[in-house]
């Protein structure tokens, strides 16, 4: 009975003890503790996470990140730098810079796309191009650059949103076309694409500076910060060896030529035998548009008897001739093989002197044959024909010679007087100075300084002499043929009263282009000469392209290179018809002995080469102001240039307004305001 009841006790203290839970809340809380621990951990590797990105962000990537976020609110604007100007040799502006406005978008701030449009269709592009242009996902669009001031204010007048402007500059021609093939030409952002804006762009071009163009707050308004990145370096400025008068001369006289003769085109250079300056090149023809080449320089032609004058100094060099040997010219032909060789005019006996006096072509051929191909093959080359002359403009041509191995009589006989190969007028030119220049031939430039912006020296061009061709006794010998050609021989339509004038004709027929043989009645007309004959200052050619009215150069060319000649003197002969020491650039040195080689230079004076010597009038000076309204452009600027005014032009074609009025007093340093338009 004891066990039973220890044990009934027993079973009901157990099932006293079961209801209390005393386990069970052990083992929760266990868990909740657990849990805890877990969610605290997670939340320690959370914020690890966050941190140890925020560190990748703002420390490892901070720096590109940075860069984005700048990207979003501003945009860098190109601050164009200024081209250099190009002045004549005289100081003359002859290309300078005018201010314009171009207008570009910022699409995303464009609220009316077709009244954008609407505005700038008249600019080349159409409403439909524009507008696609305004949807692309682009940060910055050009809707039309180099805007002159008249249009600029009409655009302006709209108040197009998301539209703005930024100043740029647009090249100008003082003078028109004026030299145009030497000067060259720049695309839209101003970059040199021929001539002398090319082969110097390094200098005029300058370096551009950078602007920050900023977003505000509401992304829809933007600003150009008051202040640059980088401020624009503007570019050098040039001085040319060009004559702006002489090269107006140079270039009417040639225009009227090709007029009269009814010439298909023409040519024409002026150098200085003496330096190698180049004073005056043009090339005209029925083409219009922009000269991609220069043709003075990068067209061959065949000579024709202008060449003779090359086989006539081999031989007097080589001394296989004497002026008054005498030469049979066959009584106007002269059969070669299965070749005839024709005159213009059948002569008998003639000497060395008569035969280039009255340009025989079977006289001179008989004297190639004397010399051999090797020695004329010789003299040919060191006269720079089949070579560049180095001049600084792109594009230059070699010429063309066969080599001597591969002539036959009858091909040294043509080359003897100027056919069967072909050159430059440049290189013509060139051989002439030489004969002018006592032998020596020089290499040819247009640029005869480089100044900074406040118009000082940076560099100077010096005069170099490239090789002795002939001796000082040869070229006087030659300089007396010539003159005989101008005063009784074939070139006398080139002869002036009160100047003496040495020069050669020529007549070539003219090569099929890419083909063998020649054209059918055309020829080149030229006349090579110089003056004064005692001590050439000037050698300059006349080429006419297909002459039709008359043929032969003596009568189509001879007559240009006279009225040209004519109004060089009147015009310039206190400047340029002096002796080399008065030139800009003097020479301490010209004497040269016959084997002296390219090493050996001019000893120039380089003191100060001073562009704009003459002094300035005090400009406290009054005058009236002279009435350009009605004027072009080009006369305009004659007339205030030559008061010594100083202008800004505006728009282009007729002067319509000037600021000061007309007549007004007005002092030399008065700017004036000069209005035009089409």
């Amino acid at each position: 009975m004891l066990k039973r009841s220890n044990k009934s006790r027993k079973t009901a203290y157990q099932l006293r003890r079961l209801p209390s839970g005393r386990h069970r809340p052990s083992s929760l809380n266990r868990f909740s503790r657990g849990r805890t621990s877990h969610i605290f951990a997670l939340g320690i590797i959370v914020w690890l996470l966050i941190l140890s990105r925020l560190f990748f962000i703002q420390v490892i990537k901070g720096t590109e990140y940075k860069k984005i976020a700048t990207k979003q609110h501003q945009q860098h604007i190109k601050l164009e730098a200024k081209r250099g100007i190009i002045y004549d040799r005289n100081g003359k502006a002859l290309v300078i810079n005018l201010p314009v406005e171009s207008f570009f978008a910022i699409p995303e701030s464009v609220k009316n796309p077709d009244q954008v449009a609407k505005a700038f269709s008249s600019s080349g592009l159409g409403n439909d191009q524009i507008k696609r242009r305004l949807k692309e996902r682009k940060r910055f669009v050009w809707l039309k650059r180099k805007v002159e001031v008249k249009e600029s204010e009409r655009i302006k007048r709209r108040r197009l949103e998301g539209v703005w402007t930024i100043d740029e500059t647009k090249r100008y021609h003082l003078y028109g076309d004026l030299a145009e093939e030497v000067l060259g030409f720049t695309d839209i952002d101003n970059r040199g694409l021929a001539g002398v804006e090319y082969q110097y762009d390094r200098y005029l071009a300058g370096k551009d500076g950078k602007a920050i163009f900023q977003r505000d707050g509401h992304r829809n308004s933007y600003k150009i910060a008051e202040y640059p990145l980088q401020k624009p370096e503007d570019g050098k400025n040039l001085v040319l060896t060009i004559d702006v008068e002489l090269q107006s001369i140079v270039e009417e006289e040639l225009k009227r030529g090709i007029e009269r003769t009814e010439a298909d085109g023409g040519g024409a250079i002026f150098m200085n035998p003496k330096t190698g300056e180049i004073l005056a090149m043009a090339y005209c023809n029925k083409q219009e548009g922009l000269p991609i080449r220069n043709k003075i320089i990068s067209d061959n032609f065949e000579p024709g008897s202008t060449f003779k004058i090359i086989t006539a100094a081999c031989a007097l060099e080589e001394k296989v001739l004497e002026p008054q040997d005498s030469i049979f010219a066959e009584n106007g032909e002269f059969r070669i093989g299965q070749r005839t060789i024709h005159d213009v005019k059948a002569y008998g006996w003639l000497t060395f002197k008569e035969s280039v006096i009255y340009s025989s072509n079977i006289a001179l051929s008989k004297i190639a044959m004397m010399v051999g191909p090797e020695k004329l093959y010789r003299y040919i080359t060191d006269f720079g024909i089949g070579e560049k002359t180095g001049i600084d403009l792109p594009g230059e041509a070699r010429g063309f010679i066969p080599s001597p191995k591969r002539w036959s009589d009858f091909v040294l006989s043509c080359i003897a007087f100027g056919q069967g190969i072909s050159l430059t007028p440049l290189q013509l030119v060139c051989a002439y100075s030489a004969i002018a220049n006592d032998g020596i031939l020089m290499r040819p430039f247009v640029v005869k300084a480089i100044l900074d912006t406040n118009k000082d020296t940076l560099k100077l061009e010096s005069p170099t002499p490239v090789r002795r061709v002939i001796s000082k006794r040869t070229a006087h010998l030659l300089i007396d043929f010539m003159k005989g050609v101008v005063s009784f021989g074939t070139g006398r339509k080139a002869k002036m009263e009160g100047l003496s004038i040495g020069g050669k004709t020529g007549t070539a027929q003219k090569a099929k282009p890419g083909k063998r043989g020649y054209q059918k009645g055309s020829v080149i007309a030229s006349f090579v000469g110089f003056f004064p004959a005692e001590d050439p200052q000037l050698v300059g050619l006349i080429i006419l392209d297909s002459p039709k009215k008359e043929h032969l150069g003596g009568l189509t060319a001879a007559p240009v290179f006279k009225r040209t000649t004519q109004r060089i003197v009147s015009l310039t002969a206190d400047r340029l018809l002096v002796t080399s020491s008065g030139s800009v650039v003097s020479t301490a040195s010209r004497e040269i002995d016959s084997d002296v080689t390219s090493k050996r230079l001019y000893q120039e004076d380089l003191q100060a080469f001073d562009l704009f010597s003459v002094p300035d009038p005090s400009p406290e000076e009054e005058l009236l102001m002279p009435d350009v309204r009605g004027m072009t452009i080009r006369e305009a600027v004659r007339v205030l240039v030559r008061e010594g005014l100083q202008f800004d032009l505006q728009g282009s074609g007729m002067v319509v307004r000037q600021t000061p009025e007309p007549n007004s007093r007005v002092n030399r340093d008065t700017r004036c305001i000069i209005r035009c338009q089409p």
